[in-house]
């Protein structure tokens, strides 16, 4: 399990104004690197990507922004209730015919 210099076309900058973890990018502990990538594993050494902060101070900071999205998304899904509806009748089509 060594760096092999795949990860470095999946680097990713580091954004303003945000955290990494909440744009979705994930660390390799391995090549040390932030990376755009949706797997779980390190395309370049095969270690398991970190996906959540490890500091409190940082964790606190994703977990209220993920928060304040849910609590955005419930308030604009209140608004328009039509599209609620829609999506539960979607749901139990979907677990009618089986194709979850």
């Amino acid at each position: 399990m060594t760096c092999k210099g795949i990860c470095m076309r999946h680097k990713a900058s580091k954004p303003v104004g945000s955290g990494r973890y909440a744009l979705g990018q994930r660390r390799c502990q391995i090549c040390e690197i932030f990376l755009n990538w949706d797997g779980l594993w390190c395309p370049c050494c095969g270690y398991r990507l970190r996906t959540k902060p490890r500091n409190l101070k940082y964790k606190d900071k994703l977990r209220a922004r993920r928060n304040r999205e849910e609590t955005s998304i419930l308030i604009h899904q209140q608004q328009q209730p039509g599209a609620l509806q829609i999506q539960k009748r979607a749901k139990s089509i979907m677990h009618k015919s089986g194709d979850r």
